[in-house]
This record gives C-alpha cells, sequence and structure tokens, in this order.
C-alpha cells in the first residue's frame, strides 16, 4: 500500500501543482431538467459527486441503460466536478488513480450523452447550461498547455471541448489556436467571421467572453514570441479584439506590448476578470497527462 501511495504522489506532482483555489462559477442547477432519475437528482442536489459517478457506473453496464442520455448527462458532469475536486485536494488520486482521467470521461459521457438524445430532444438543449459548465472547466487545460507553449496540444484539448459545447467565443478561441499550429483551414474563416461580427456592431454579452477575450490574448502572445515578432499582426489582432472588448485590460496591454517589447518590464499583465469568475485560480494538468492528439508544436 505504502508503494502504490508513493506512486501515486509522484504521479500527483507531475501532473497537479496546486496554486490556490478560489470560487468556481458553476451553475447551481437542482438537477438534470426533463430528467426521471430521482436518486441521481439527489446525489446532484447533495454534491455527492463521487457517489453519483460511482452510481453511473453501475448503471452504464446493465443492457436498460445503454441508451439513456440522462445517466450519461450526470456521469459527465459528476466527473467534471471530481476534476476540480482533485485540483483542490489531489490527495484524493491517492484513493481513486482513475481520477486522473476524470475530465477526459467527462467530455466523452457529455458527447454521449448528447448523441443519445438527438432524436428524443429531451435533455437539449435545455440542460445546455450543464454542458457549458463542462467546457468551462477545460479551460485550466488551455491555461497550462499555453504557458508552456505546447499550442497544439491546448488547440486540441478546445477541439474536444467543442463537442461538448459551442459557442461564438469558444469557436473563437479555437480559430486563434488553431492559427497558432498553422491550421489556416480552420483558423481563417472563423478569423474572417469575427472580422464580420466586430463590424456589424455591438454584440450580446456572454458569460463566457472571457474565452474570446483568451482567444485575442493567446493569439497576440503567440505572434508576439516569435523568433521573428509579427508586431504588425498582432497589432491587427488586439485590434480587433478591442473592437469586441473596448478597453479591456488584458488586450490593452497586449498593444502596448506590441508597440513597445520593453513595456513588460515596468507593467505587470493583467488578469482576465471575466474569466476569473469562473475559474479556479490552480494549475492544470501537464502536457503528458493524457493521450490527446501527438502534434508537434511549431
Amino acid at each position: 500500500m505504502q508503494t502504490i501511495c508513493f506512486f501515486m504522489r509522484r504521479l500527483v506532482v507531475a501532473i497537479l501543482l496546486i496554486a490556490s483555489m478560489l470560487s468556481l462559477g458553476i451553475n447551481a442547477n437542482a438537477q438534470v431538467k426533463n430528467g426521471v432519475h430521482s436518486k441521481l437528482a439527489k446525489y446532484f442536489e447533495n454534491e455527492q459527486w463521487e457517489d453519483l459517478a460511482f452510481k453511473c457506473d453501475k448503471m452504464m453496464v446493465l443492457e436498460k441503460y445503454k441508451n439513456d442520455a440522462e445517466l450519461y448527462l450526470y456521469s459527465a458532469y459528476a466527473y467534471a466536478k471530481i476534476f476540480t475536486m482533485c485540483l483542490d485536494d489531489p490527495r484524493l488520486l491517492d484513493k481513486t488513480p482513475e481520477y486522473l482521467q476524470s475530465y477526459e470521461l467527462a467530455l466523452r459521457y457529455s458527447v454521449n450523452a448528447k448523441k443519445k438524445d438527438k432524436r428524443a430532444k429531451i435533455l437539449f438543449p435545455d440542460n445546455d447550461d450543464l454542458l457549458k459548465d463542462i467546457a468551462v472547466i477545460g479551460m485550466y487545460y488551455v491555461d497550462h498547455y499555453t504557458s508552456i507553449k505546447k499550442y497544439a496540444k491546448a488547440n486540441s484539448k478546445v477541439r474536444k471541448m467543442l463537442k461538448t459545447y459551442s459557442d461564438d467565443n469558444f469557436v473563437a478561441l479555437q480559430g486563434c489556436l488553431a492559427a497558432t499550429v498553422g491550421d489556416t483551414a480552420t483558423a481563417n474563416p472563423i478569423l474572417r467571421n469575427l472580422e464580420a461580427q466586430a463590424e456589424n456592431g455591438k454584440r450580446r454579452e456572454k458569460d463566457t467572453d472571457f474565452a474570446m477575450i483568451e482567444a485575442f490574448d493567446i493569439y497576440a502572445t503567440w505572434l508576439l514570441e516569435k523568433e521573428t515578432p509579427d508586431t504588425d499582426e498582432a497589432k491587427r489582432i488586439i485590434a480587433l479584439g478591442l473592437k469586441f472588448f473596448p478597453d479591456e485590460p488584458v488586450l490593452v496591454y497586449d498593444l502596448e506590448l506590441a508597440k513597445d517589447p520593453e513595456y513588460a518590464t515596468e507593467h505587470a499583465k493583467p488578469e482576465n476578470a471575466k474569466k476569473a469568475e469562473f475559474m479556479v485560480k490552480a494549475s492544470a494538468l501537464t502536457d503528458d497527462d493524457d493521450d490527446d492528439d501527438d502534434e508537434d508544436d511549431e
């Protein structure tokens, strides 16, 4: 037992580097809307995420539940919450090493839920907020991968997140990350659409706007950190972002940095305040945590 604990602690050190935990902007839904599983709803209501995941796992192996979309949605949400629990207390991984894959399971089961509800349309779109919560949690990975310049892995993770939930903010994130890895077939149409949207005037504010701010910031940062900085393109992308979010501190900082590379020596980069409303301020998993597409960064 001691050997297992020691091994898992090494995995925890390698995989989860915990900073501090703030509040997470997750919806306090009482249960899955239009659902019929009262026992699962009770676990959900009481935030018994491990019990909920365990119960769902047991039910999934039964033939009668193989096409039960509600079951898969509950399981997806439970595993997403377990992922955040592991960020807060990595000792959970000593007890249940399988939780290393909790977010991957959350994405997989959420996609399964959507597929199984495709014809009946009993659960979706009424439960899209739950899918959004699951996708937002994936920003931990995006933060970490981009911070260590693993843009291909960040791009791969966002592609998976988009299968769970998609809106114009996450699509913008996909487009900007695709641009960093040279996927112009994906990036160019998205960026052109953003330019068209910017010309159409004020857009409706969304609680996922932080993802679009992040998109412009990531792309501009990548352009400025190239071996030969592409300052003109960075300024163009930042200007586009400022059309959506005038006076956004993160983008204003990026613009000043594009004008003067020495700007960072005397000014700290501001936080994406919109993201702070949703995210736990903690390190994410390392670049070898899962089997995302084996893409090489340029």
